[in-house]
C-alpha cells in the first residue's frame, strides 16, 4: 500500500516537472520572438563579406577611389543599381529586404570593384583614355529620368448648379401636338393609329430638339498645389577611347540561370556582370559576347544560333538590359557542356575575325569538370575567369581556371 502511494507520488511529481519544463521552454521561445519582433535581442556586427580572389598571375592592384567612384558614379547615371535592386526585391526572398535597398547593392558593387579582380580590368578606360593611347571623345546614351515637383496650378471645376438647363434635357423631347407626331422616328409613324394616339398621349413619343439653344455651365477656378511629375530621357556622357585593341578586353560571359541562382546568387551574378560591361564599355575595341545556360537544351541563344554580341556603346548597353530580364529557371547546371559550347564559339571567332577571347564563368553550381572538357579548353588555350556565388569550393573549376573568385556575401 504504501509502495504504490510513494510511486503515485513520484509519477505526479515527475508530471508536474514535464509541465514546469514545457512551460519554460514555451517562454523562452516567446522570449527570442519578442526581442526579435521590436530588437531587443543582442546580436553582435554582421558577419564582414568575403571576396576570396584566387589568381595564378600576379596580383594586381586594388582599385584607387577616383576610379571607383568614377565608375560607381556611372551605375548610378545608368541605374543599374537601382535596377539591381529591384530584381532583388522581385524574389520575396530572406535577402531580398537587404538587396533591395540600392545603398546596400552599391556598397555590394563597391566591395567587389575595390579588389579589382583579374576579369574586371579596373581603371583601364574609366579616365577615358585606353592603354593604346587613342583619342578620347565622347558618347551618350539615354535614360529616363523622372523628376518630381510641386507647383502651384489653376483648376477648373464646375459650379454645382447650370446656368439653363443640361444639355440632354433639349436633345429630344416628347411631341405636344399631333402634328409634331409626323416628326418622330418611321418606326413610330408606321404604328397603328390607335397605338400612335395612345403613346402621344402618355408622351412616349419622342422628336428631335431643333430649336438649340447655347446652354452654359460656369466655372470656379480654384489654386492648388499639385505635383507634376515630368518623364524625359537625359543623355548620360561615355568617354570613348582606345584605337588598336592590343590590350582591349575580349570577353565571353557565360552566365548560370538556374533555379538554385534566384535570390542572392543572382543579385551576385547581376552586380559582377554589370561591374565589367561598365567597366570598359567606354573602350572602342571591347567586345563582349554572352549565352546563359542550364540544361544542355537551354542554353540560350541555341546552339544553332551564334551568341549574342556587343561591339558598340549601344550594343554593351543593350547587352545588359537582356542579361538583367535573365529568369533564372533552369533545371540544372551543366558547366561541361556550356563550357565546350563556349569553346567552340570561340574557336569560331579566331578563325573568322582572328580574335580571342576570355571566359568569365558565373555560376553557383559545384559541378565536376570533365577531364574531356578540361583537355578541350588545354587544347584551345582559352582562359577561364570562374566567379562562384557562393562560397562553395570547386577544385576542379578552380584547377582550369586562370582566376576563382569566390563570394561569401
Amino acid at each position: 500500500m504504501a509502495t504504490t502511494q510513494i510511486t503515485e507520488k513520484s509519477a505526479t511529481q515527475g508530471g508536474i516537472r514535464n509541465q514546469v519544463h514545457s512551460l519554460l521552454v514555451l517562454l523562452k521561445e516567446w522570449m527570442k520572438l519578442f526581442a526579435q519582433l521590436f530588437g531587443l535581442s543582442k546580436r553582435g556586427k554582421a558577419r564582414a563579406w568575403k571576396i576570396r580572389i584566387g589568381r595564378k598571375g600576379a596580383p594586381t592592384a586594388t582599385a584607387g577611389d577616383a576610379d571607383l567612384d568614377q565608375l560607381l558614379q556611372r551605375h548610378r547615371d545608368l541605374q543599374d543599381v537601382d535596377r539591381i535592386a529591384k530584381l532583388a526585391a522581385n524574389y520575396c526572398l530572406p535577402e531580398s529586404d537587404h538587396f533591395a535597398d540600392p545603398a546596400h547593392v552599391e556598397k555590394l558593387m563597391r566591395s567587389l570593384i575595390a579588389q579589382n579582380p583579374p576579369w574586371l580590368f579596373l581603371g583601364k578606360n574609366v579616365n577615358g583614355q585606353g592603354a593604346q593611347g587613342g583619342a578620347a571623345s565622347r558618347e551618350f546614351i539615354l535614360r529616363e529620368q523622372i523628376t518630381r515637383e510641386w507647383k502651384n496650378v489653376t483648376l477648373h471645376t464646375p459650379q454645382d448648379e447650370w446656368r439653363d438647363l443640361p444639355l440632354a434635357s433639349l436633345t429630344i423631347r416628347p411631341t405636344k401636338t399631333m402634328n409634331e407626331v409626323w416628326k418622330a422616328r418611321m418606326l413610330d409613324q408606321i404604328l397603328p393609329p390607335e397605338v400612335l394616339l395612345d403613346r402621344h398621349g402618355r408622351g412616349e413619343i419622342f422628336i428631335q430638339c431643333r430649336e438649340r439653344k447655347r446652354l452654359r455651365l460656369d466655372f470656379d477656378t480654384i489654386q492648388r498645389k499639385v505635383e507634376i511629375i515630368t518623364r524625359k530621357p537625359v543623355p548620360v556622357p561615355v568617354e570613348m577611347a582606345g584605337d588598336g585593341g592590343m590590350e582591349s578586353q575580349f570577353l565571353y560571359v557565360l552566365l548560370d540561370y538556374s533555379a538554385s541562382m534566384r535570390g542572392k546568387s543572382a543579385v551576385l551574378a547581376m552586380a559582377v556582370i554589370s561591374a565589367v560591361l561598365r567597366a570598359n564599355m567606354g573602350d572602342r575595341e571591347a567586345r563582349y559576347i554572352f549565352r546563359r545556360f542550364a540544361l544542355a537544351r537551354e542554353i540560350f541563344p541555341s546552339m544553332l544560333l551564334p551568341p549574342l554580341q556587343a561591339k558598340t556603346l549601344a550594343e554593351k548597353d543593350a547587352l545588359l538590359d537582356t542579361i538583367l530580364q535573365t529568369n533564372f529557371n533552369g533545371e540544372a547546371t551543366h558547366v561541361n557542356d556550356a563550357l565546350r559550347a563556349a569553346v567552340e564559339d570561340i574557336e569560331a571567332l579566331r578563325d573568322n575575325e582572328r580574335i580571342s577571347a576570355d571566359i568569365l564563368l558565373v555560376t553557383d553550381g559545384a559541378a565536376l569538370i570533365f577531364d574531356s572538357t578540361r583537355e578541350l579548353i588545354e587544347a584551345y588555350n582559352v582562359k577561364i575567369h570562374t566567379v562562384m556565388c557562393t562560397p562553395t569550393s570547386n577544385p576542379t573549376l578552380e584547377a582550369i581556371s586562370e582566376s576563382f573568385t569566390s563570394l561569401d556575401i
